[in-house]
């Protein structure tokens, strides 16, 4: 079996990050599956939440550019920064290192992020609305229950990353590098055009990482030329989505909702269509590789 290698590397033009990837996958599968633990996070980052000793509803702390370098720059002892609920709306963060930052319900509404570095950061409950994220490292970062509604990540890279129920609705993620956990989050009317979010069988180790859409609402959204191979969209939404030219080969979709949806030319060759729902969905006569489809006779289809 291949041996992962020692750096995340990614296409957007990072510098690679040094990280055990043991850890790294380990931290997702506990992530993914143990929620509600106190080890439900990757290891070294801080737990979900308030700070320990510091109310839930303790109001966010503004901070301006160069009160933020100040605390990225201080000596921690070795610990990530912690950077949560301060607010840092509006401001232009772009390139900047955050250090695998405790960022927990920190604000970032319209801020301008492009090529910033949140590898490994913890962003649970933050708030980054509008804000520019174009072409920055996500890798191995916890967006759960994030809102980046509208925002902008195109070109970024989104490996080894958490993002259950965040809200991206309306968000734009056109050549993102995804592998990540996405299990009920809000992605209804985002453009995900060109993106990769297939699996990469032959470059790991502890078993294969793909993109996991259970129960999520992709309503709407736009998956056209996108790599899906093998993602897991199982109880998913999918209505009125357009997946033409989609590559969703070795995918789950049971009990997916692909109703009204854009199949033009989608590939599902060795996809699961048990009880998947194609009724009102347009192009599903150029579908390829229906024939080689598990399950394909418990697929529902409009009526011939």
């Amino acid at each position: 079996m291949p041996t992962l290698p020692d750096t995340i590397a990614n296409d957007t033009g990072f510098r690679p990050f040094r990280v055990r990837w043991s850890v790294l996958m380990t931290g997702l599968l506990v992530v993914a599956f143990g929620q509600g633990s106190a080890a439900a996070r990757f290891p070294g980052q801080p737990a979900s939440g308030a700070p320990k000793g510091q109310p839930a509803d303790t109001p966010a702390v503004r901070l301006d550019l160069e009160g933020l370098k100040a605390r990225l720059a201080r000596d921690t002892g070795g610990e990530p920064p912690d950077l949560s609920r301060t607010d840092l709306s509006g401001l232009d963060l772009s390139g900047l290192d955050f250090k695998k930052a405790n960022l927990t319900g920190a604000r970032f509404e319209n801020a301008k992020m492009a090529g910033a570095n949140l590898f490994a950061c913890d962003l649970t409950d933050a708030v980054l609305t509008g804000a520019d994220l174009t072409h920055a490292n996500l890798d191995g970062t916890v967006l759960r229950r994030a809102r980046l509604e509208r925002a902008n990540l195109q070109g970024a890279s989104l490996f080894a990353t958490i993002i259950e129920a965040a809200d991206l609705s309306g968000a734009n993620l056109s050549e993102t590098r995804i592998i990540g956990y996405l299990r009920s989050a809000n992605l209804s009317g985002a453009t995900i055009r060109n993106a990769n979010a297939g699996a990469d069988p032959g470059n790991q180790s502890m078993g294969v990482m793909r993109a996991t859409f259970v129960g999520a609402d992709l309503s709407g959204a736009d998956f056209s030329g996108t790599n899906l191979f093998k993602a897991d969209f199982s109880h998913a939404n999918l209505s009125g989505a357009k997946l033409a030219g989609a590559n969703l080969e070795n995918a789950e979709l049971v009990q997916t909702d692909l109703t009204k949806a854009d199949v033009t030319g989608m590939r599902l060759s060795k996809a699961d269509l048990n009880e998947a729902d194609f009724r009102g969905a347009t192009g599903v006569s150029l579908l390829k590789g229906l024939d080689e489809a598990r399950n394909k006779d418990k697929a529902i289809f409009d009526a011939k």
